[in-house]
C-alpha cells in the first residue's frame, strides 16, 4: 500500500489565493482613516467655552515660520478665537494649541508667496498672513535669527501639500476657502468686540506674503525631508 519512502517524492505545494488589493496607505499619518478625526476630538477637550464659543469648522494646514520652515497644524476657528493647534500624530495624544482671538487680529493678508532672489528653496502657492498686532515694534534682531522664536506678532498659514483620498477630509485642506471663513469670523468679530483704536474693523489685503529667509539653508533640509508632517520615512514614522 505504501512504498518504502513514502515522503521521498513529495513536495509541498503554495496556495496563493486572490484577494482583494487593498488601497495603499496615505502618505501623511493625518489623513489615515480616523487619525484626524481622533484628533479632533482629544483636541477640543481643551478648549475653553469662555473665551473661544462654539467651534465653527476646522482645518488640515501647514505653518510657515519667517525662515520658511514648514510643519503641519490643526487650525481651528471658533466664535471668538482662532486655534493653531501643534498636535503629535504619533503618539496622537500631546499638543501644543495656539490662541489667538478674532478681535485681536488686524490685518489678513492673501496672496503668493514671494521670497528674495537669494533664497534656494521656494515654495510655490498661496499663503494667509494673520497679524493681530500692527503696532508693536519689529522683533529684535536676535529673535530674527531664532527660528523657534515667539516673538512675531503674526503667523504664516499655507497648504498642506499631501492630498487626501477621503473627499471630508480634503475639504478640510482648502485654504482659500479657510481664508473666506477666517476673513468673515474676523469682521463679526469686530462688530461684536471691538477694541478701542481698532473701530474701522480689519483690514484685508491682496499682495504676495514675504518670506524673509535670505538663503534658507534650514528650509531647503525641512522642505526636502519634510521635518515638519508625521509620515514614514524608510520604514520609520517621526
Amino acid at each position: 500500500m505504501y512504498t518504502m519512502e513514502p515522503r521521498a517524492s513529495f513536495t509541498p505545494q503554495y496556495i496563493n489565493p486572490e484577494t482583494k488589493k487593498s488601497n495603499p496607505p496615505e502618505e501623511y499619518f493625518i489623513f489615515r482613516p480616523s487619525v484626524v478625526q481622533q484628533a479632533v476630538q482629544n483636541v477640543s477637550r481643551f478648549f475653553s467655552e469662555d473665551e473661544d464659543g462654539q467651534v465653527h469648522s476646522s482645518w488640515i494646514l501647514a505653518q510657515m515660520s519667517h525662515w520658511g520652515t514648514e510643519r503641519e497644524v490643526l487650525a481651528f476657528l471658533c466664535e471668538r478665537s482662532l486655534l493653531i493647534c501643534y498636535y503629535n500624530f504619533l503618539e496622537m495624544g500631546s499638543c501644543r494649541i495656539f490662541r489667538i482671538p478674532l478681535n485681536y487680529i488686524d490685518t489678513v493678508i492673501w496672496g503668493p508667496l514671494s521670497y528674495s532672489k537669494m533664497a534656494l528653496n521656494k515654495r510655490e502657492g498661496n499663503a494667509v498672513q494673520v497679524k493681530w498686532d500692527k503696532l508693536r515694534a519689529p522683533p529684535s534682531l536676535m529673535s530674527w535669527w531664532n527660528p523657534w522664536t515667539e516673538d512675531l506678532s503674526y503667523i504664516n498659514l499655507i497648504q498642506h501639500p499631501g492630498v487626501a483620498t477621503q473627499e471630508d477630509i480634503r475639504d478640510m485642506c482648502q485654504l482659500e476657502q479657510f481664508m473666506e471663513k477666517l476673513t468673515e469670523m474676523v469682521k463679526l468679530a469686530h462688530e461684536r468686540s471691538p477694541l478701542p483704536g481698532r473701530a474701522n474693523g480689519p483690514i484685508i489685503l491682496q499682495r504676495p506674503v514675504q518670506i524673509d529667509t535670505s538663503i534658507g539653508l534650514v528650509s531647503l533640509l525641512n522642505s526636502k525631508v519634510q521635518l515638519g508632517y508625521a509620515k514614514p520615512r524608510w520604514g520609520f514614522g517621526f
